[in-house]
């Protein structure tokens, strides 16, 4: 080879890089730019309200004495609470279908931002940076939600880490609750030694080992820092009747393994009456083992068959359910009256996120009217019940008939559901709290090794479930808990 045509080498070689290295710093640029927007969907319940008996007598409903609206819980308004993750955040909210801008803020680090949103009305949070979303609503004492208020409504839901999943080191959120119990219960999957920081620099610090929980109070609408040197989850425990979806650790919502606490805000065990409890939602027949987190032994055992759904009432603190096979599990009440003593009353707003080509089955409600919309954030093809349609960005699919239905999706799309009573026909939506979690981080994966739990003590009971189960059937107590533990 010639100097001359070595020369040409080496000069076609050095723009063959260049070009190559123009093209990697694209490709990062591209993706940091996509990266760089996170979006949460929502919609405000459209009938924030509560209706009661006109003339109860002793607790109970008088016959024909109808029902009406109490004034009280009359609200026309909902909150979108939102707080910044890390410094130089840039939040917008934007009501949908229009896509107007409703509100815009930078934030630092805990910084919160509240955007009050009317009933009915459609939304989305756009930042440049992950944020904790919560939808609160419900009026307090008579009068509209407002964050100087002391007190609100309790969320029934888990929480959000800082890298987007329901599981991590470190959680940012705004704490909302009503004055009495302890609502607020944060979970080991590992040995954890946990710093609880509120926004005014009071901290609070405890040891955790895996597969045990604290229970705490928490001041309404402050931010809080939860550090921890092991992964845990952070739930908080809502009214009785309010629905909740529960993600799993392994990350999403369909897995094999969840926990959850059990008694509610209750001294006292399940009603056997009241039509509500715990629902699994399984795709293929699976078996499936219950655990009594506090005391480490089984208190059940039940087959579900694929398609379908088992509901049970499990007497304990906490809970942790493994499955064979991939699950949904939830709390749901289905809008019935009926009641030991006096009347029910079940209603929710719930999340639950589908990954992309991941089958997953939801329970919407039976004696309740239901709106479950399926928001996208891309073009995306959803198959419903067998049925394929297509989704543009920032649009969504309504699913109103009560039962078990299918999804999946080929991007990842987030589902909310809103649920109130059937009967009576003006019944609404008292009070909400649920967080929100961002659509791009549905299938990113948590990572985390789970620790068994050793089996002690009883041997549990088997029971054989049919599929489509209501949720009032199944009890799988051995030990009545009366009262709620708190345990490190």
């Amino acid at each position: 080879m010639s100097v001359k045509s070595s020369s040409r080498f080496s000069v076609s070689l050095t723009k063959f890089l260049l070009i190559a290295l123009a093209a990697i710093l694209l490709l990062e640029t591209v993706s940091v730019s996509c990266s760089e927007e996170y979006v949460y969907y929502g919609v405000v319940p459209g009938k924030i309200q509560y209706a009661v008996p006109s003339h109860p007598v002793h607790g109970a409903i008088l016959p024909g004495a109808g029902f009406e609206i109490d004034p009280r819980f009359n609200a026309s308004s909902a909150l979108v609470s939102i707080v910044a993750l890390q410094d130089d955040t840039d939040v917008r909210v934007y009501t949908l279908p229009d896509n107007t801008l409703a509100a815009e803020d930078s934030l630092n680090t805990m910084e919160k931002q509240f955007v009050r949103l009317p009933n009915g009305t459609g939304f989305k949070v756009i930042s440049n940076h992950l944020v904790t979303v919560m939808l609160l609503g419900g009026n307090v004492g008579g009068e509209e939600l407002d964050p100087s208020m002391k007190e609100g409504p309790t969320p029934a839901t888990f929480y959000t880490s800082t890298d987007g999943t329901y599981v991590g080191k470190e959680f940012i959120f705004v704490a909302c609750q009503g004055l009495r119990f302890l609502p607020y219960r944060i979970l080991a999957l590992e040995d954890a030694e946990v710093t609880l920081t509120r926004e005014d620099g009071v901290e609070d610090s405890f040891d955790l080992e895996a597969n045990t929980y604290e229970e705490l109070s928490l001041t309404p609408f402050k931010a809080y820092r939860a550090e921890s040197t092991g992964k845990i989850m952070i739930q908080s425990d809502g009214p009785g009747g309010r629905s909740f979806d529960v993600p799993s650790p392994e990350g999403g919502f369909v897995g094999k393994v969840f926990y959850s606490t059990c008694l509610r805000d209750s001294f006292l065990s399940w009603d056997t009456i009241e039509d509500f409890g715990f629902r699994i939602s399984a795709m293929e027949d699976a078996k499936v083992i219950i655990w009594d987190v506090e005391f480490k032994r089984t208190i059940a055992e039940f087959e579900v068959q694929g398609g379908g759904g088992v509901g049970f009432k499990p007497n304990a603190d906490e809970i942790m359910v493994e499955s064979d096979k991939p699950i949904t599990f939830s709390f749901v009440h289905n809008g019935s009256l009926r009641r030991s003593y006096g009347w029910g009353y079940g209603a929710g707003v719930t999340y639950m996120g589908v990954k992309p080509n991941e089958e997953a089955l939801i329970y919407l409600s039976s004696n309740s009217s239901v709106e479950a919309y399926i928001f996208a954030y891309e073009d995306t093809i959803v198959n419903v019940d067998d049925v394929s349609m297509s989704l543009e960005p920032d649009s969504y699919f309504l699913l109103d008939v009560p039962g078990t239905h299918k999804i999946v999706p080929n991007k990842n799309v987030i589902v909310q559901v809103i649920h109130w009573p059937l009967n009576p026909p003006i019944q609404g939506i008292q009070s909400f709290g649920v967080v929100i979690p961002c659509i791009q981080t549905i299938d990113l994966p948590t990572n985390v090794s789970l620790i068994p739990l050793a089996q002690e003590g009883f041997s549990s009971t088997y029971l054989i479930v049919g599929a489509g189960a209501a949720i009032a059937v199944v009890a799988v107590a051995l030990v009545v808990i009366m009262m709620k533990r708190r345990t490190k």
